[in-house]
């Protein structure tokens, strides 16, 4: 196995551990029920350690919330472009692999809710969360792009008004999972979102 890479500050090292411990933390809680306590506690430090480190609540629940959406952001940006295929075979991949994610109510979702729902009370959290959506559409918009150049796309909206919808139809469909208790599954949600994409694409030989 090879041996773990650190950086050359200890410090930053140790930051990026209560970081991730509050992550976790939050994912089971969720954002405005964790305390410094309970982090502390994950990460088996005291709550003195939290407070040197971040100084408030805060700013620790901030900073783990950004530094996971960074992350998971850099994922799913980096997944369009990792399969090969063309635009639609790559797009269809990566929604299917969202929908599925969603319908197994993974926590990466119901982290997104939590944040986006943090975020709007919360000016500085709706930096972070609309700088991830531009990321999230603009890479949806350039694969739509790539389609209407290759002549596998023949879009009804403009590559960034699809990207728009899309994005929409799976934010709003997370919306009726976690907070309706929706019982749809994985298929069923890539079922409907595909076909909302066809529509706005209407893909060549699909």
């Amino acid at each position: 196995m090879a041996p773990a890479i650190h950086s050359a500050d200890p410090g930053l090292d140790r930051r990026a551990e209560l970081l991730a411990a509050a992550t976790r933390v939050i994912a089971r809680r969720g954002y405005a029920d964790t305390r410094f306590q309970d982090v502390a506690e994950e990460a088996g430090v005291a709550v003195g350690t939290l407070q040197h480190h971040f100084g408030t609540r805060r700013r620790m629940l901030t900073e783990a919330l950004e530094h996971w959406l960074d992350d998971d952001t850099d994922a799913m940006v980096e997944s369009l472009w990792a399969t090969e295929g063309d635009a639609w075979t790559r797009l269809e991949l990566h929604l299917r692999a969202s929908c599925e994610r969603l319908g197994r109510r993974t926590e990466t979702w119901l982290m997104w809710l939590d944040f986006t729902g943090a975020a709007i009370k919360d000016r500085e959290l709706r930096g972070s969360t609309s700088r991830s959506m531009v990321r999230w559409r603009e890479a949806i918009a350039s694969i739509v792009r790539e389609g209407v150049e290759q002549g596998t796309f023949d879009p009804v909206l403009t590559p960034a008004d699809v990207a728009d919808v899309i994005t929409a139809v799976l934010d709003g469909t997370a919306l009726q999972v976690y907070a309706m208790d929706s019982d749809v599954s994985g298929g069923e949600i890539s079922d409907r979102t595909l076909v909302v994409a066809r529509s706005l694409l209407r893909p060549s030989g699909v």
